[in-house]
């Protein structure tokens, strides 16, 4: 306590006394200090975090692609209808009876789509009209064998009676003969009567054999034309029999038949049914192999050279659109035709593709489409080719490294469709942008 009552020591001359610090200003160094540092950290965190941000943004929001190995298909679009390459045509039939060009009608029909066997009844026709007109065939058949049996009869009396005229002339002639052997007890006169008398009794009958021999060709050939006359006639009533025959019809191979459709008054197109009557000679069925479906098209003529038989494709259904086919070009059209009288400075050439794998989808008439590859390569690096860029002579693509993006030079190749051939720069399975960042 006697040391706080002690006096403070004077200062020394020129010497001036030191002011005691203030209160608290230390401690404000201090803080600037860390508000400085917190805040340059802080701003360095939150550029850190914002550049994340966007380079998370520019990956979420570009497309990329994988390089891929496989094979570069160059292909061209057809597009066509299904048919059968092999099948048989079932038309009306035209009868050999009169107005042989009247409709048919139609009594029975197999359905449309049904499968068949060669030899079943697929359709048949009204044949009342035919049977009439057989029984009438057949009664004159009947007339011209009783009028040919009373051709025989009749000729066999006539020649009877020229035999019996035969007969007497000879019988004459013999009898002046032996009248002729009396000349040495007649007299000059009665010899001269005898000789003239054998003189014509030998022309008598000469003259009655000559015209026997006529008289019996006279008669064949009247029989034989009545004998002709009458086979005329059988041959028209077989000939009615079959028309009857005809009138069903079965399928000549197995398949599945196919009606065809008929305009009907008011322009509606429908398929043939029961009821119908149809013109002979229509087509009205045709029985097809379901093991020989094809798609038949056109292409170009400027696209002819592109094309070649056994080329592969792939075949859709618009009908079907989740079924594919695998086909292949197996024929392909010599000469070019027009597709109308409209555009006739125009020229396609018919093109066929067989389908490999049909199934019981591939119907005849349905809408297809086929990618013929006319070209390819195969075992190449491919990448979409939006996403090679060309600038200043260079052509590159970006490549992710992570979360960047790097700009690398390639080289590319052939370019088909959405597909582009890249031959150095890049490797398999790297992912590439589709469009520039």
């Amino acid at each position: 306590m006697s040391s706080l009552l002690s006096p403070l020591p004077k200062p020394l001359p020129g010497q001036e006394p030191e002011a005691p610090p203030a209160p608290g200003r230390s401690w404000s160094w201090l803080l600037l200090l860390i508000l400085t540092v917190g805040g340059v950290s802080g701003y360095n965190y939150f550029t850190a975090r914002q550049a994340a941000a966007r380079r998370a943004d520019a990956s979420r929001f570009q497309h990329f692609a994988r390089v891929r190995r496989g094979d570069l298909l160059m292909r061209v679009r057809l597009t066509g209808s299904t048919s059968a390459r092999n099948f048989s045509n079932i038309v009306v039939p035209k009868l050999t009876m009169p107005e042989s060009d009247q409709p048919l009608t139609l009594m029975t029909l197999m359905p449309s789509g049904s499968l068949v066997r060669k030899g079943q009844v697929v359709a048949s026709f009204d044949p009342q009209g035919a049977r009439d007109h057989l029984d009438d065939t057949k009664d004159g058949l009947h007339a011209r064998e009783n009028a040919l049996k009373r051709l025989r009869a009749q000729l066999e009396v006539e020649s009877e009676a020229w035999v019996q005229e035969l007969r007497k002339a000879k019988a004459t002639l013999d009898r002046a003969r032996l009248d002729l052997k009396t000349l040495e007890v007649r007299s000059a006169i009665q010899k001269q009567v005898f000789q003239l008398a054998v003189e014509e009794s030998q022309a008598s009958y000469d003259a009655l054999e000559n015209d026997f021999v006529l008289k019996l060709q006279s008669q064949a050939a009247a029989f034989r034309i009545n004998e002709i006359t009458k086979d005329i006639e059988v041959l028209h009533v077989q000939r009615h029999q079959r028309d009857i025959e005809r009138m069903t019809i079965e399928a000549p191979v197995d398949g599945m038949a196919i009606v065809q459709d008929v305009v009907r008054p008011g322009g509606d197109r429908v398929a043939l049914a029961v009821g119908d009557r149809v013109t002979p000679g229509t087509l009205m069925m045709r029985v097809i192999d379901r093991n020989s479906m094809q798609v038949e098209g056109f292409i170009n003529q400027a696209q002819n050279a592109q094309f070649r038989i056994g080329q592969p494709a792939t075949i859709r259904l618009e009908a079907y659109p989740e079924a594919v086919y695998k086909a292949k070009v197996y024929a392909i059209g010599a000469l070019a035709t027009s597709p109308g009288r409209a555009q006739y400075y125009l020229r396609n050439i018919p093109i066929r593709m067989e389908i490999l794998d049909a199934d019981e989808k591939v119907l005849p008439d349905l809408s297809a489409s086929a990618d013929v590859v006319i070209d390819q390569e195969k075992d190449v690096l491919l990448a979409p080719a939006e996403a090679i860029q060309q600038s200043n002579g260079e052509t590159f693509v970006y490549v992710r490294k992570g979360d960047t993006l790097e700009k690398r030079p390639v080289t590319r190749g052939r370019v088909f469709g959405p597909d582009a051939v890249l031959t150095g720069g890049v490797q398999e399975g790297e992912e590439i942008v589709v469009q520039q960042p």
